[in-house]
């Protein structure tokens, strides 16, 4: 059992259990990335991949599709989930009936590209279904352009995005094209990260994180990750803020 302590106290066993796919890497200069890409970008091109896959390749009726767009629409780019409620949903998709949003819910369940989570007076939290490759940069086929001078000072990094056919927040290990990459997050230092990082989410930082570990502590890892890869933009601190107030 992993002893490790963190500011949340020890690691959950479930979390323990879980390895990190690390999506294609991003070079990181002195304090960007490179083309200027944040967590929220690499989540934006993972779930239009998904959504196309959804649109095109799948047996969903139009209704299902019609709440496929609805769930990328209001994605959390640090959950990994959605959770509006019926009623929006309804006034948005023009349905009449909180039952035909429920059907359509349960056949893209059924079909394997989204995960249904909560009920009752909590409401339900959507996850699509992500593959491995979701978050890549496509590259031509005679690759990119060379620079004319290496770059300085570069390292690389991981942000992760969770592909799993039970949860969006599970994870599977994946190596890259040339092996095991170097990985700048070490967990453990993830104290000192989620101290940092409650700073950045401002005075109630530390009861945020908090309420995200509650939720699922492999939210606050990818947090602490995006963090070592300097990949935070106010974009995903709202995010987070917005994904805590909602955990009762």
């Amino acid at each position: 059992m992993d002893s490790r302590q963190y500011a949340f106290g020890p690691r959950p066993i479930a979390a323990q259990s879980r390895e990190l796919m690390d999506v294609e890497p991003a070079a990181v200069g002195s304090g960007e990335l490179p083309n200027g890409e944040s967590l929220v970008e690499r989540v934006g091109r993972a779930k239009a991949r998904w959504l196309r896959r959804v649109m095109y390749e799948t047996s969903a009726s139009s209704t299902q599709k019609c709440f496929a767009y609805a769930v990328a629409d209001h994605l959390n780019c640090v959950t990994l989930d959605c959770w509006p409620s019926q009623s929006r949903l309804m006034k948005l998709l023009g349905f009449k009936s909180a039952k035909t949003l429920q059907r359509a819910a349960r056949g893209l369940e059924e079909t394997e590209v989204l995960t249904i989570k909560g009920g009752g007076r909590n409401g339900y939290r959507y996850a699509p279904v992500f593959m491995p490759g979701d978050a890549d940069k496509i590259v031509p086929l005679t690759g990119l352009s060379r620079p004319a001078e290496p770059d300085k000072n570069v390292s690389e990094s991981f942000l992760v995005i969770h592909p799993n056919k039970c949860s969006s927040t599970e994870v599977v290990a994946e190596k890259g094209r040339r092996g095991q990459h170097r990985e700048l997050y070490q967990r453990r230092q993830r104290g000192a990260i989620e101290i940092k990082l409650a700073e950045l989410l401002g005075p109630n930082g530390m009861e945020v994180l908090n309420r995200l570990a509650q939720l699922d502590d492999v939210i606050v890892d990818r947090l602490c990750r995006a963090y070592s890869a300097d990949a935070l933009s106010e974009r995903e601190l709202i995010a987070a803020r917005l994904a805590a107030a909602q955990v009762r």
